[in-house]
């Protein structure tokens, strides 16, 4: 062989080890980054697992506390004991919701064991404030309550039995995005033992009580279009048409809306805006419009804007408003009004009209909590005078006006209160006291600006 042969030859073998060299690198630094990749997967799902572990141990020491607590309230007659029982009972179990809210349970429906833990808390709650009013606990709210507390003990037993086997290792918490699953064959997922925990709450009782989470709540149906016969969608679409007056020509048949208000939806599209409009299928109400059209600029103050909106209510069948509210954005005024009956504000009979500050056209109206509240009231026994609910209030409010107002509770339940506006401090606040009891039901700031007068 020549000697340019030979180097040929020598390249040749050199050029051989280098990609077998490289072959060797490169398959190092897969499995490398393979067994880097592994063993973060399980870093990360040890510290999900961890997690989860963490929030269901809280939740299990919650629930067990809850059993216990409320099974002393069942005993306790003391106000002041039955008082420090409910703000235990509502922590626990609010702290129970919390972490059962942290476990993996999207898949699973848990609609009664979440309201058991909503409704356990608010109803102890009030069963405390009846004490502080000097009220007696009924036999029926003593037998609720004895209920509750067999149902959290339920809740309990589970739960406790779902830890047994966490820590047995028989169970983990299903699948973890991306990693699959991460329990063997000899094991059940969280999800599975969580299900069964759901079916002992399916003959959960109603609850019907002064609070936000009453069962009562969610089968309120709407006072005012009770008796009302219900009309076609032509019909309604005439009454859109009536409504929008012009700006109604082109309405078309959208959908229905099959809410606590059922209604027929219309629309229309143009180069000045769209127009959205819903009309109860009962009695043929506007329940709520919007125009989007533009409003470049603002020529009309407020007050020629509640004009135009009274006048418009007056038109439509809506007397006796009375505006209370207000918010002016983007060259429109929003204002709310309410329903007054023998010189009392009905605050729950609310009414919202958009005004547009070009022209004064309605370019948007909602009137949900009229049609859910209005009906003509007895008027409840004023017992307190206003000399009394002025004197139960803080002293150091300087009080500006009283008048007398009905007003919803978070139980969706009215009171007829006394609304006394007071100032302290340049903050204006209105402190409702109730006519019957003389409690102090609410109290909110008033925020008044050039933009509008609204509460909190």
């Amino acid at each position: 062989m020549s000697i340019r042969g030979k180097l040929l030859d020598f390249k040749q073998r050199l050029s051989d080890r280098h990609m077998y060299s490289v072959t060797l690198v490169v398959i190092a630094l897969i499995a490398s980054f393979g067994i880097y990749q592994y063993k973060k997967g399980l870093d990360y799902r040890n510290a999900v697992e961890n997690t989860y572990r963490r929030s269901f141990t809280e939740l299990v020491n919650y629930v067990e506390e809850l059993e216990v607590t409320l099974a002393k309230g069942i005993l306790v007659r003391d106000p002041k004991q039955l008082v420090h029982l409910s703000s235990e009972i509502f922590r626990q179990a609010e702290g129970a919701k919390t972490n059962l809210a942290q476990l993996p349970i999207s898949t699973v429906e848990l609609d009664n064991t979440s309201k058991f833990l909503s409704q356990v808390g608010d109803y102890s709650y009030n069963l405390s404030l009846k004490y502080l009013q000097d009220k007696s606990i009924s036999d029926e709210e003593i037998k609720q309550l004895r209920e509750l507390t067999n149902y959290a003990a339920t809740l309990s037993d589970s739960l406790v039995k779902m830890q047994d086997q966490l820590y047995q290792g028989t169970m983990r918490f299903g699948e973890i995005k991306g990693l699959g699953k991460v329990f063997a064959k000899n094991e059940v997922s969280f999800a599975q033992n969580i299900s069964e925990v759901e079916k002992q709450f399916q003959n959960y009782p109603s609850l019907i009580y002064d609070g936000p989470f009453s069962e009562h709540i969610n089968q309120m149906q709407p006072k005012f279009l009770e008796g009302k016969n219900e009309i076609s969608q032509e019909e309604a679409l005439n009454k859109a048409k009536e409504f929008l007056g012009d700006a109604g020509a082109n309405l078309q048949f959208q959908g229905e809306g099959n809410g606590t208000i059922q209604t027929y939806h219309f629309a229309s599209s143009s180069d000045n805006g769209d127009i959205n409009i819903d009309i109860t299928k009962k009695g043929g109400y506007v329940l709520w419009m919007l125009n989007s059209r533009s409003v470049a600029e603002s020529k009309l103050s407020i007050e020629d804007a509640k004009a135009k909106a009274v006048e418009f209510l007056n038109n439509q069948g809506f007397p006796n408003m009375k505006e209370s509210y207000y918010e002016i954005k983007s060259n429109t005024a929003l204002i709310n009004f309410a329903y007054v009956q023998d010189g009392v504000v009905m605050y729950p009979d609310l009414i919202k009209v958009k005004i547009a500050l070009d022209n004064g056209d309605v370019i948007g109206f909602e009137s949900k909590g009229y049609l859910m509240s209005h009906h003509e009231r007895k008027l409840q026994e004023i017992k307190i005078s206003k000399e009394q609910a002025l004197k139960s209030i803080n002293n150091i409010l300087t009080v500006e006006n009283i008048s007398l107002a009905y007003i919803p509770l978070e139980s969706k339940r009215e009171v007829m209160c006394y609304e006394i506006k007071a100032k302290m401090d340049d903050k204006t606040y209105l402190v409702y006291v109730n006519v019957t009891t003389g409690n102090e039901e609410d109290i909110l700031l008033l925020l008044e600006s050039p933009d509008g007068v609204l509460t909190i």
